[in-house]
């Protein structure tokens, strides 16, 4: 749409002054006096018409450069139109205009046909083709303005195709699944837990969905304690020895061996800690067999009141004596009961090292090099203890979860898988349930239409659903989206269809036609008088072109014309052309640089001066008054039978040719180009007068 708003350069104030210009010059009477007071309205109210803004502003401004026309391929109505707000057409037949306008109506033109006399209006009216009569109208549509760009629109979008879904139901947006729930259900269908892929997991998840929420929760406990325990297991550097050591443990394999190795390494890790400030033992010579249980008799009879003497001495110090002698405690020989007390401890850690060390072997764990090792083994025997009490748990649970479970757990990867099926189900949910969902979800949106009734976006969207792709869900949504505005669009269109029809019902089924065949406009062609068109000038962007007849003999009152389209075509006839007053409507066009055409058969091409034809407009644009005493004799070109004519009489002069600028300036035009005016006329706005002082210069 053309922007109508006033530029910053334009004054109000001038642009008023310019539509009264044009309405005093020239024949008068009511019309034009009602399309000035309409203008001027508009203008002052910010709302100035598309055609007035572009004649007054290339009146103000001097002939823009036009690019010289190849003479093969001259230009055409319909291309000049296109181009050029004002267009002069001469020396062309109604058939041919006819057949002109009727080509415009086809690239959607709006052409409003007016002029005078109004047999040539009805002459060209009645020479339009046939082929456009649908497209021709007494006045246009009522249809407001903005309704009516609407329909032309639609036309053109979705005009051809309109009845394509006749039949169709296509569902509402609300109830929809929305993409992203279906990308989350998709892709818990679609997860496959690593393992879980085949042994006992497998039925897991079917198992727990029919589990009430707490007993799920306890189970779902246990599991992630499995998990954590294995975790722990995997960090050690002898992981692999440590899940033998569960999976003997959990299947009841060496549990009295493993639980003395848990307490022997536990007291070893606490008595090597309170013992190693004591004084230091060494062992002179080997202890006997059943020596070391001499020595610990020997401290029993101590530590029940028995004592030492060097005569008579008892026998339980007869006996160890000579076993204490092969010990040193703190480089001495033993003499009191505390050396004996050192000395049985430093036996039972050492008899405890080596159960120790038998109960790792057993079990297949490291033997501790030292005493700083006990630690971790202590930890590591601790781990492997709950390992195993969890595992167990997890089997107990997994076997009872419901009476006839067939769920069991052989090994300890069983009870890894189980385990990890397990908290995958509380983290994703199941699998088989989420496609199950979606089946749900599929059959639903299916309902919602009948069958035979569903569009193939709709039936995209179910298959979609169906096959557990989201992507082709997102897509088809998209498409659905696409056919409800299609059809938002169809029925739109029908309704505005239907309020044309009700005022110009041909119009509108040649619009559909036209539609349907590809047309690339949808216009129309309203003829009307003259003074109807100035008394009820129509609203902004109801016509595209004005195309005013016998424009010849017209004085400037008819350029208030252009306020009725952005473009006009003036078309000189043989009528009786106006005096030349510098005010015609032809002169004022002149001024405006507009491009002058002349019909040649079917094509049009830009007009060139024809050295034979006089210049009809005065130097000046707007000349002084004069007398008809005192206006000069001008030669025309009259028929062969006709006497000496001067400007004085009532003959038919021809269409002004371009006036020339100057010669010698830069701005002259070649001998082969059309001359263009290359200073602004004086019918355009004038300037803001400059003000200092708050006087007018």
């Amino acid at each position: 749409m053309l922007d109508v708003r006033v530029s910053e350069d334009t004054d109000i104030d001038a642009l008023v002054a310019f539509v009264e210009r044009l309405a005093s010059a020239g024949r008068g009477g009511a019309a034009p006096r009602t399309a000035a007071a309409r203008i001027t309205g508009d203008v002052r109210a910010g709302r100035v018409p598309a055609g007035l803004r572009t004649l007054s502003t290339a009146l103000g401004a001097a002939a823009p450069p036009r690019p010289e026309e190849d003479p093969a391929h001259p230009s055409t109505l319909l291309g000049v139109v296109a181009e050029e707000p004002l267009v002069v057409l001469s020396d062309t037949s109604p058939g041919e205009l006819a057949r002109a306008l009727a080509e415009l109506t086809g690239y959607g033109m709006r052409v409003l046909l007016t002029g005078a006399p109004a047999e040539r209006v009805a002459a060209v009216h009645d020479a339009l083709p046939a082929s456009v009569a649908g497209r021709v109208a007494t006045s246009f549509p009522e249809l407001p303005v903005p309704e009516l760009q609407r329909l032309r629109r639609l036309l053109a979008r979705v005009g051809a195709d309109r009845t394509a879904r006749r039949g169709q139901q296509l569902p509402d947006v609300d109830g929809m699944p929305d993409p992203a729930d279906v990308a989350g259900c998709c892709e818990r269908a679609g997860r496959v837990v690593a393992g879980a892929e085949t042994g006992e997991a497998r039925i897991v998840p079917g198992l727990l969905r029919d589990l009430d929420a707490d007993r799920r929760g306890a189970v779902t406990q246990v599991a992630r304690c499995v998990l954590r325990s294995l975790e722990t297991i995997a960090a050690a550097p002898d992981a692999d020895r440590l899940r033998e050591v569960v999976g003997r443990l959990v299947h009841q394999g060496l549990r009295a061996e493993f639980e003395a190795l848990q307490g022997h390494s536990a007291r070893q890790r606490d008595d090597r800690a309170r013992y190693a400030a004591g004084p230091a033992i060494e062992i002179v010579e080997p202890l006997p067999q059943g020596g070391a249980d001499v020595i610990r008799r020997y401290l029993d009879f101590l530590d029940s009141g028995g004592r030492t003497r060097s005569y008579f001495r008892p026998q339980e110090q007869k006996d160890a004596e000579p076993h204490l002698r092969r010990f040193r405690v703190a480089g001495e020989a033993p003499q009191n009961h505390d050396h004996v007390v050192a000395i049985v401890h430093h036996l039972d850690l050492t008899r405890r090292d080596d159960e120790i060390a038998r109960l790792c072997s057993m079990l297949g764990l490291p033997i501790p090099r030292d005493p700083s090792e006990l630690p971790a083994l202590t930890d590591t025997l601790d781990r492997v203890a709950a390992t195993a009490r969890s595992v167990g748990a997890l089997r107990h649970d997994v076997l009872f979860l419901q009476q006839d479970s067939p769920v069991s757990v052989p090994d300890l990867a069983a009870a890894e898988r189980v385990a990890r099926a397990i908290v995958d189900y509380d983290e994703h949910g199941d699998p088989a349930e989420a496609a199950d969902e979606l089946e749900r979800l599929a059959a639903t949106c299916a309902d919602r239409v009948p069958d035979g009734a569903r569009a193939p976006e709709h039936e995209a969207v179910v298959a979609a659903l169906r096959a557990h792709d989201p992507q082709a869900y997102t897509d088809a949504c998209e498409e659905l989206d696409r056919a409800r505005r299609e059809v938002a669009d169809r029925d739109e269109l029908d309704r505005l269809l239907g309020e044309l029809a009700g005022t110009h019902p041909q119009l509108a089924e040649t619009w559909a036609a036209d539609a349907g065949r590809g047309v690339p406009g949808f216009g129309l062609v309203v003829s009307e008088p003259v003074d109807d068109v100035l008394g009820t000038l129509p609203p902004a962007d109801t016509a595209d072109l004005v195309v005013v007849l016998g424009a010849g003999a017209m004085q400037a009152d008819g350029l208030l014309l252009t306020a009725a389209a952005p473009r006009m075509l003036a078309v000189v006839g043989d009528e009786p052309r106006a005096a030349s007053s510098g005010t015609t409507l032809l002169e004022v066009l002149n001024q405006a640089s507009a491009r002058f055409l002349r019909g040649t058969g079917d094509r049009t091409a830009a007009v060139r001066p024809d050295p034979a034809v006089p210049v009809v407009p005065p130097l000046s644009s707007v000349p002084a008054a004069r007398t008809a005493a005192e206006a000069p004799e001008v030669p025309v070109a009259v028929p062969a039978q006709a006497g000496p004519v001067t400007a004085h009489e009532a003959v038919e002069t021809p269409v002004p040719a371009p006036r020339p600028a100057p010669r010698g300036s830069d701005t002259a035009p070649r001998d082969d180009e059309p001359s263009r005016p290359s200073t602004p006329s004086a019918m355009a706005p004038g300037p803001r007068p400059a003000v200092t002082g708050g006087r007018e210069d």
